[in-house]
């Protein structure tokens, strides 16, 4: 599994979008919002995780439905390694793709 300290968020779908990493029952705060083909990045050494905590990425459609990524990374505060998922399609049938798998 990947080991990284950023998650990047990038919008290739047909809608504007917001993200938040979750994790154990909590989540981050959510990003701002950012159209296709724009993309915004958490950094989650702000948050008190521990090392080799599973996350994932939460993605809300503007006017669409909330989803939530399939594949899981894990976090390490010394990686300098960034998670990159990637929206596509419309905003009720979007899928969100870890890259790299």
């Amino acid at each position: 599994m990947q080991e990284v300290q950023k998650i990047t968020c990038v919008n290739s779908a047909g809608f504007v979008q917001e993200f938040r990493v979750k994790w154990e029952g909590e989540c981050s705060d959510w990003s701002d919002t950012y159209p296709n083909p724009q993309s915004a990045t958490i950094d989650l050494n702000k948050y008190n995780l521990d090392f080799g905590t599973e996350v994932w990425v939460e993605v809300k459609a503007i006017l669409g439905s909330t989803k939530e990524a399939e594949s899981k990374v894990v976090y390490n505060p010394l990686s300098e390694s960034t998670a990159v998922y990637r929206t596509t399609g419309a905003t009720l049938t979007y899928k969100i793709k870890l890259e790299g798998e």
